[in-house]
């Protein structure tokens, strides 16, 4: 008799564990934006989120990013955190190197800001040829509990004759799921009735 009532208080704990577990939230609203700047030695626009590298004979290249404005999303999901954009004027090659940083702003549901360091180097032509890659040296960030992943690093830019030389930074973004007040409730009202079920034996 023992075994069997032993048996039952361990299945309704079990049972109130489980529901708890199945009713953790799924979803969690985020508010998000992003933007992005550049560090490089002998460039124009170093600080900024967008630099031109210059060379001989009037070869220019400029890269640029373009961040997210305020964007809402239910996480999981994934998301662009903004793209970059390369552009080639004049006929040699010009070659690109310097730090990336990226930088989330988030408003819901706690505000606060994390950034992604990054490097970066190149060399484009200005007959839309050449290679360049951001190397993410820190590819994951957490503000209030919310979670945002690069999924495309490193990450190879394109030149100006592909996509029209824009290139996007991909990422997932999950939440911390917590649980529900019902569930809550439930499991304590369940514990409450497992130790009343045990007082009530043991006078027996």
């Amino acid at each position: 008799m023992k075994g069997v009532f032993k048996a039952s208080i361990m299945s309704a704990m079990l049972l109130a564990i489980v529901s708890l577990g199945m009713s953790e939230a799924k979803a969690d609203p985020v508010t998000f934006s992003t933007s992005g700047t550049f560090t490089c030695a002998g460039c124009a626009g170093s600080g900024t989120n967008s630099v031109t590298f210059l060379g001989g004979m009037g070869n220019a290249l400029m890269i640029t990013f373009t961040g997210l404005g305020s964007t809402s999303l239910n996480t999981p999901t994934g998301s662009s955190f903004g793209n970059f954009q390369t552009f080639v004027s004049g006929t040699g090659v010009i070659n690109a190197s310097g730090t990336f940083t990226l930088t989330i702003t988030q408003t819901v549901p706690v505000a606060g800001s994390n950034s992604f360091a990054a490097t970066f180097s190149g060399s484009f032509s200005a007959s839309n040829s050449g290679t360049g890659v951001v190397n993410f040296t820190v590819t994951s960030v957490t503000i209030g509990g919310i979670t945002y992943a690069i999924t495309n690093n490193p990450l190879n830019l394109v030149p100006p004759a592909s996509n029209n030389g824009i290139t996007t930074v991909q990422g997932q973004i999950t939440g911390s799921a917590v649980p529900e007040p019902t569930s809550m409730f439930l499991l304590g009202t369940g514990l409450l009735g497992v130790a009343g079920a045990v007082r009530k034996r043991f006078r027996s």
